[in-house]
Formats: structure tokens, sequence, C-alpha cells
């Protein structure tokens, strides 16, 4: 009788401790802090703090302001003469002379100027916009990479928590004769294993809080809280629409365009330097009286001037000229290879994407039921004596390296997505894309 109840009490130990909530692929994930940060929140901060946007903002408008400057007449010449020794004439002897000159560019001249500035400045602002989405998509991947490890870490707790309990089960049955001290000693061994991930985890999750830190211009122990589990949307984004938004959108490209055009305006002004700019002036002369009795005597002189200068040293002005078009050619095949770049980038994070896409599905519809399926037969196994304790903890094991497996696929995904956001230069709302016009063709 007495060993009936310790076998029944055996049973119902087993029975209540194996029944243990595992976090389960397809739910939310079991976030302990109250409050959770949003990834939308930071990302507003960081557009508002970090230092490198901060740095391409403020150059993208100081090139803006000198854009005025840029086609602005050259600042008139003041001149100013005091004869030390008068220089006589009809009327009396010059005393002093007050000059005034302007330099009018060739025509055209100055428009150009402007307008290369203005090409600067939009190259500027593309760069601005470039610094600006590749914080975003640092922030993301860091976001995701601390949201991976936080589910991981709560996943591990819990695991650690169930072997603990597998632990006192294996102590129960070896006090009561019914198991061996190897369970026991078995149990322990995978705790340890466990303990030691758990330090390696979460020494790098203090590194993901510290490179998410410095994005957003904070110290690097600043406390951060949970992240939000990030939504997983299918994308079904084609390589033809992705290359239109990326000609469209890459601030790289728009950098390049705006490259080759401030080139073509700089080699259409180095051919206005084989034209004269025209200089115009006025000069006032003061002249004291002089000793002959005229009616102008004394009257001060007044008279105008005009000047061209003589672009005669022609082959200054020609190479002037070949290196303006030699680097409208450089734009024009730097400009080649970033589109290149980018049609890469597109091709390598479309495969990214569907293969991570594949594997969470797997993880999700097929690997993870039947590791769940397997735990539960082993649990019945054990507690009837069918399956013996390693072969529980064997099943166990495999159940969280696929529970690990899945939540890689799955910020694999959206990782991936971040950055094919940042390769075609605008995020995807919804993943969800219009239809493609039925002239487009594939370039």
């Amino acid at each position: 009788m007495k060993r009936l109840t310790v076998f029944l009490l055996i049973q119902c130990s087993l029975f209540l401790f194996l029944k243990i909530p595992f976090v389960k692929a397809a739910d939310k994930v079991p976030m302990d802090a109250p409050e959770m940060s949003d990834l939308q929140e930071l990302l507003r901060e960081a557009t508002e703090r970090n230092p490198e946007i901060i740095a391409a903002k403020k150059k993208w408008q100081s090139a803006q302001d000198i854009i005025g400057a840029r086609g602005a007449l050259p600042d008139p010449q003041l001149s100013f003469k005091q004869y030390v020794e008068s220089v006589e004439t009809r009327v009396g002897p010059i005393k002093r002379a007050y000059g005034l000159k302007q330099k009018l560019p060739f025509y055209g001249k100055r428009g150009l100027k402007a307008e290369i500035a203005a090409k600067e400045a939009e190259a500027l602002k593309a760069s601005y916009e470039t610094v600006r989405q590749e914080v975003v998509r640092r922030i993301k991947i860091a976001y995701y990479e601390l949201f991976y490890l936080s589910i991981i870490i709560d996943i591990t707790d819990n695991e650690k928590e169930i072997l603990k309990r597998f632990e006192q089960i294996a102590m129960i049955k070896y006090e009561t004769g019914k198991g061996s001290q190897q369970n026991i000693l078995k149990v322990q061994v995978e705790i340890s294993r466990l303990e030691d991930r758990l330090l390696t985890l979460l020494n790098r999750k203090k590194t993901a809080e510290a490179r998410l830190n410095a994005l957003l211009d904070r110290p690097s122990d600043h406390p951060l809280k949970k992240p939000v589990q990030p939504e997983f949307r299918d994308f079904f984004y084609i390589r033809q629409q992705l290359i239109r938004i990326a000609r469209d959108h890459r601030p790289e490209l728009k950098i390049g365009d705006a490259w080759i055009e401030k080139s073509d305006r700089a080699l259409t002004l180095a051919k206005k330097d084989y034209y004269p700019d025209l200089t115009i002036g006025a000069n006032y002369i003061e002249i004291d009286e002089g000793p002959l009795m005229f009616s102008d005597n004394g009257q001060d002189a007044f008279n105008v001037m005009f000047s061209v200068n003589v672009p005669i040293w022609r082959k200054k002005i020609s190479s002037q000229v070949q290196s303006a078009a030699k680097m409208v050619t450089a734009q024009k095949h730097a400009y080649k290879s970033i589109l290149n770049q980018t049609l890469f980038e597109i091709e390598d994070n479309l495969f990214k994407i569907e293969t991570a896409r594949e594997t969470s599905n797997l993880y999700r519809n097929v690997l993870i039921p039947q590791a769940e399926q397997s735990l539960k037969s082993a649990e019945v196994g054990y507690i009837t004596g069918v399956v013996n304790f390693l072969d529980l903890l064997d099943a166990e094991r495999v159940l969280l390296k696929i529970q690990f497996g899945y939540w890689k696929s799955y910020t694999d995904y959206v990782k991936r997505i971040a950055d094919m956001e940042r390769a075609v230069g605008i995020e995807l709302p919804g993943y969800l894309p219009a239809e493609i016009p039925p002239e487009f063709t594939e370039e």
C-alpha cells in the first residue's frame, strides 16, 4: 500500500511538472516588462538626435544657402588716387581722382555657377537622405536583433525552469528507487549548459543595447524597454517593381544624377571662358583752379570706361574644357556602378527574403508541430514508463533548438526586408505593391 501511494505521488508530480507551457512560435512574445519600446518612436528620436543625420543635414542646408552667392556679380572695385605731384591740365592741376568698376561675366556664366551650386546642394540633400536611411536601417537591424535576443533569453529562462523541475522529478524517482542517479547528473549538466548560454545571450543583449543607444546618441548603458514583436507580413514585391522604385527613390542614384548634371554645367561653364568678360567703370576727377582764365577753369571732370579681357591663352582654356569633359564621363560611369550595385542588392535581398520566409514557414507549420507532438509523446511515455528520462530530455532539447531556429528565421526575414527598403530607398508600406503598368518591362 505504501509503495502504491509513493507511485501515485510520483505520477501526479510528473503530470503536474510536465504540463509546463512553452513559448509557442505562432503566439505573441510573452514580455515581462509593462512597457515596450516602439520602433517608430525610436526612428523619430534618431532623426532628431543622431549626430550623423544632423551633420549631413547641416551640410545640405549650408550648400543650399550659398546658391545665391555663387550666382551673384563679383564685388565692384572702388579706387582712389591722390596725386603727390599735380598734373597740369588746360583747366587746372589734377588734385585727386575717384573710380568705380564692375566686372560683368560673359552671358550665362552667373546662371551656370548658380546651377552648379544648386546641383551640389541637390547632391548633398540626397547624401543626407542616404545617411538618414542608413541610420534607419541600422536601428531596425539593432532593434530586431534586440527582439531576437530578448525572446531567446525568455525561452531559455523558461527552459531552465523546466529542467529544474525535471531535476526534482529525477530526484523523487531516484529516492524511491524508480530512477537512476545518472538521470539527475544528466539534467544538471543540461541546466549548466543553459546557464552558460544565458550568460552569452545576456552579453550579446548588452552589446545590442549599446549599439542601439549609440545610434540614438544616448549613453551606452541607457536602459531600454523590451522591443515590440515586429509583424510578420508577406512580401509580394517582384524584381521589376523594385528596380523601378529604386530608380525613383534610391538616394545614391539621385546623388549620381546630380553630379552628372553638375559636371555637364561645369563643362558648359568651362567653354564660356573662350569668350571675354566685360568690365565697365566710371571715374570722377577733382581739379583745382589754374592760373589761366578759362570759362571752365577748375571744373571737375568725369569719364566712363569699358574693357574686356582677351582670352588668348587657348591651351589653358582647352585643358580646362577637356578636364570637365572627362569628369562628365567619370560621373556617368560612377552612376552606372551605383546602379549595378543597386540591382545586385535587390536580387540578393529578394533571395534572402524568400529563403527566410520559407524557412520560417517550415518551422512554424511543420517542424514545431512535429517537435511538440514528439515531446508530448515522450511525456506520456515517461509517465507510463515506456520512455526513459534521457529520451524525454532529447525531445525537449529538439523542441528548444527548433524554437531557436524559428525565431532566428523570423528576425532574419524582417531584417532582410529592412535591407531591401534601404536598397530601393523607400519604406515599403505593408509589403503590398501596386499593380505593374502593362507597358513596364524589365530593364
